[in-house]
């Protein structure tokens, strides 16, 4: 059976497109598909397709690859559409930590919740839905798979307003079978995820999951013997192992720290720790006994930058020079949304951790609360695994934060700045409603020319 064909939209991405282009040349399912890239700056556009070209000839894959800047002349005949675009994603992202610290809500990654987040979502929704719709009328079957952030969010905007299209949202943290090989190094299970085998596998129960980077481990054991008190003594080791999100200098031994205390207050282990610790009140300064307390910093545009520079030049460094092509295309891996695309259209079989409605796998938790879960996934459709109860105050913290996404989506969708004010104050994060009022008239009129009119035109 002849390979899909995928669109990947954002593909001057300094993450998705390689990744997503090595995928595309390797796996056998996939190599003599089709990959249209898709991006509106022709610069980085041009980066990514040498890379694809250089790729191509380099393993001989069959591979067809078309280039666009307007992502309507990509979608006809599309089986997989997958969304990584964001517009000055960084500056915006430093700009709402900025604004966000004035007014006493600290973001160390301001991208998903709190001020961040909110206001990435009305920033980003809003693309999302005019491709949507696009899809709509010249794909209808294709799957659409998410990877902007706020991947919840944006889940709950696709579900919510185009129940009639396929879609998913991924994040590459909790990406299978590596997310789980490495809780099986950090028990002791095995020295390296390479020495994890099937069997091993078949015999280690795991459950984590929770809302996009909210994911907690619940439960761990081996042949019925609890894991997770070695899971929690790593932890106080250095956290870092399994879920290091940047490299960013001073960072890191607060945040293993912050990861150890919550795993033993809690109970449980966060999985995503480098956005768990923004989700919750208990980081934001505002302690009375401040002995022990520990308090998130503002995210670090410049760190952040750089390493994008570096990746820019890496990318252009790709197609010219053989070792760069070389070391591509040896040491790059495969991106989550890639193996579940080759999983679905081969009929793999394979789990994954997948956002999508719970549809009772969750079983205290509502059948549209949407939720990071491992799912089982064909071309029909995404089954979410039955989990079981999360665990109380697990259960509480998630209904906040999915109550403040769905929130943010309804304000993206009506422009409606009470609305915009209630996903705000069901922030975790917020402590002060004239805060709260302020950090939104900042930021409303920082970022007008990225938002839609309809924030300024409309009153109250």
């Amino acid at each position: 059976m002849k390979g899909p064909k995928v669109v990947l939209i954002g593909a001057g991405s300094v993450f998705f497109g390689r990744q997503t282009i090595w995928s595309m040349v390797t796996k056998e399912a996939l190599r003599d598909g089709k990959l249209v890239l898709v991006d509106p700056d022709e610069k980085k556009l041009g980066w990514v397709a040498d890379i694809a070209r250089t790729a191509i000839d380099a393993t001989n894959a069959p591979l067809e690859l078309e280039i666009a800047t307007d992502h309507t002349d990509a979608l006809p005949g599309a089986d997989f559409v997958s969304l990584a675009f964001a517009v000055d994603g960084v500056k915006l992202r430093g700009l709402d930590a900025r604004i966000s610290t004035r007014h006493g809500m600290t973001m160390c990654s301001a991208d998903t919740v709190g001020p961040g987040g909110i206001m990435r979502t009305l920033r980003e929704v809003p693309r999302q839905n005019e491709i949507l719709r696009d899809v709509r009328r010249l794909c209808p079957d294709a799957w659409v798979i998410n990877w902007v952030n706020p991947t919840s969010a944006m889940g709950i905007a696709m579900m919510r307003h185009f129940p009639d299209l396929r879609s998913m949202a991924l994040c590459d943290g909790p990406h299978n079978p590596r997310f789980d090989d490495n809780l099986m190094v950090l028990a002791g299970l095995a020295d390296s995820a390479e020495e994890v085998t099937d069997a091993l596998r078949s015999r280690v129960k795991i459950r984590s999951g929770g809302v996009n980077h909210f994911n907690w481990l619940v439960e761990m054991s081996l042949d019925g013997e609890d894991l997770t008190s070695r899971i929690k003594s790593k932890l106080r080791e250095d956290s870092q192992d399994i879920h290091r999100g940047t490299k960013e200098e001073g960072k890191v031994a607060l945040t293993s720290k912050i990861s150890s205390q919550l795993a033993d207050s809690v109970g449980y282990a966060p999985m995503c720790i480098w956005h768990t610790q923004e989700y919750l009140p208990y980081f934001q300064g505002h302690d009375v006994s401040a002995d022990s307390a520990l308090r998130i910093l503002e995210w670090d545009i410049g760190v952040r930058q750089k390493w994008m520079d570096e990746c820019w030049q890496d990318m252009q460094d790709i197609p010219s020079d053989s070792a760069a092509t070389k070391k591509f295309l040896d040491e790059t891996t495969p991106d989550h949304a890639s193996d579940v695309i080759e999983s679905m259209w081969a009929g793999l079989g394979k789990r994954f951790y997948i956002n999508t409605a719970n549809r009772g796998a969750v079983t205290n938790m509502t059948d549209d609360a949407y939720l990071e879960v491992p799912c089982a996934v064909d071309m029909h459709g995404v089954y979410p695994l039955h989990f079981g109860d999360m665990p109380r105050p697990l259960t509480g913290y998630m209904q906040r934060i999915l109550d403040e996404h769905e929130l943010a989506v309804e304000a993206a969708m009506t422009f409606d700045r009470d609305t915009l004010r209630k996903a705000f104050l069901a922030s975790m994060v917020s402590v002060s409603i004239p805060d709260v009022d302020a950090c939104i008239d900042e930021l409303l009129a920082a970022e007008r020319e990225y938002l839609p009119a309809d924030w300024y035109n409309r009153s109250g």
